[in-house]
């Protein structure tokens, strides 16, 4: 009979404690970790009209931008904070061609 390395229950998965204790077990000269980024990215859905959509994709052609950074330079300048990771290009780019 074949047996499984995860627990397949929540009760089966250790508490907060035990996990640290754990850690500290078999890792004890390595720090907690720290969770510093607050500003965690969040998906906001917009709908628009087609031609709205073709007007951003051809600013945002002749720009050398993507759609998302043309809008998060339109709400800076209209005065919105805007984060400085959200005015650049994320885009995952493809490797070797």
């Amino acid at each position: 009979m074949r047996t499984t390395l995860k627990p397949r229950s929540a009760t089966a998965r250790p508490s907060a404690e035990d996990a640290l204790a754990i850690a500290r077990t078999i890792a004890p000269s390595q720090p907690p970790a720290q969770v510093t980024d607050i500003d965690r990215p969040a998906t906001l859905n917009l709908r628009f009209r087609s031609s709205t959509v073709a007007a951003l994709t051809a600013r945002a052609k002749e720009r050398g931008l993507t759609l998302k950074q043309v809008v998060s330079h339109a709400l800076a300048d209209a005065g919105v904070a805007v984060a400085e990771a959200d005015m650049e290009d994320r885009t995952p780019r493809r490797r070797g061609g």
